[in-house]
């Protein structure tokens, strides 16, 4: 076969070759432009979408329909992905997040010593003087001993009534601070003169005090106050030791009539008045059984009850003031029947 025969036999294969790429060639040509709108439109679409989302510092770029988002922290790329992924048209996305150089360690601290367990005994001084002022100076262990201690002392005396020279030292014992608290509460507002020393394992108690039943509820407090050795040595004014040694004033139980021995106890009470020109506050108490508002109105009628026997026995209504305090001033924690039977009373303050 000579060779022009077989370029003849060939030709129309390698026109149809030539052909097929020619169309692949074209098509490949249109397909471009189509792929690259795609692109850009999921690309505005995304940049968009987080935009809205809050997430604009995100950056996008997508091949066809595959995106990669480019994210600050894994948190925002979880929030990225979501709203990328809920995008018509878009396959597949992936985030690619910074890798975060992780701090070297501190270098460890050298070994502190363990601070001493406190030993010492805390001491304290609180003192009331005039209008029932309370100063209170001394070393406590902690800003909590301290805030505490403070804050007793001004429910007992009231506010802007305390004076803070309380210094914090961690080498003494809380001991006997709570008590001393119950001391303030017994005192604070009956007397004009009066120390009271927490020292270790010892409190003392000197000065003056307004009546024989703050005296007693000084020894009260000072006996719970959870130290071993208590020393009181409170006087009272002579008018007002009378009036404290008197017998309780009784009344009939939760009514404003005197009892028999109640009526006594008050002709002693004018007895004694009557030697002298002083003027006296007479003040009503109650325990804490029943509500606040009866407590309140009974203890006031009853002080008035003393008042206008009183008139009636010869003492002048102008040296004579009735003031009732319900269930507000115990002498006593309301913890115990006895102590019950103590802050239910009658008092006679002298105030002039």
């Amino acid at each position: 076969m000579s060779m022009a025969n077989s370029e003849r036999r060939f030709s129309p294969l390698v026109g149809v070759t030539v052909a097929v790429l020619g169309l692949a060639g074209v098509l490949a040509a249109q397909h471009l432009p189509v792929r690259e709108r795609i692109q850009d439109d999921l690309t505005r679409r995304s940049e968009q979408a987080l935009q809205a989302a809050g997430l604009s510092s995100v950056r996008v770029s997508f091949i066809g329909r595959d995106g990669t988002l480019q994210v600050a922290t894994a948190a925002d790329a979880d929030r990225a992905l979501a709203v990328v992924r809920a995008l018509e048209g878009v396959r597949v996305a992936e985030a690619e997040v910074p890798a975060v150089a992780e701090p070297a360690p501190a270098p460890s601290a050298s070994p502190t010593a363990t601070a001493p367990a406190p030993t010492s005994p805390p001491e304290v001084t609180a003192t009331v003087a005039g209008g029932g002022r309370i100063t209170l100076s001394g070393r406590v262990p902690t800003e909590t001993a301290k805030s505490r201690l403070v804050k007793a002392a001004t429910d007992a005396a009231g506010a802007g009534m305390v004076d803070d020279q309380l210094t914090v030292d961690p080498s003494v014992t809380d001991k006997g601070l709570d008590g001393l608290g119950l001391l303030l509460a017994a005192v604070a507002k009956h007397s004009t003169d009066l120390t009271v020393q927490l020292r270790g394992d010892k409190i003392e108690v000197t000065g003056t005090v307004d009546t024989a039943a703050t005296a007693q509820a000084v020894d009260a407090a000072a006996k719970a106050a959870g130290v071993t050795d208590v020393s009181i040595a409170v006087k009272v004014t002579e008018v007002e030791q009378a009036l404290g040694d008197l017998k309780a004033v009784t009344f009939v139980d939760d009514k404003t009539v005197l009892t028999p021995a109640g009526r006594a106890a008050l002709a002693r009470a004018a007895q004694v008045l009557a030697t002298t020109q002083v003027k006296v506050r007479i003040e009503g108490h109650t325990d804490s059984k029943g509500t606040a508002a009866s407590n309140l109105t009974l203890s006031r009628a009853r002080a008035k009850v003393v008042v206008d026997f009183l008139v009636k026995q010869g003492i002048a209504a102008d040296r004579l003031t009735a003031v009732g305090y319900g269930e507000t001033r115990p002498a006593v924690p309301n913890t115990t029947e006895a102590n019950q039977a103590i802050n239910r009373r009658v008092e006679f303050i002298v105030v002039q």
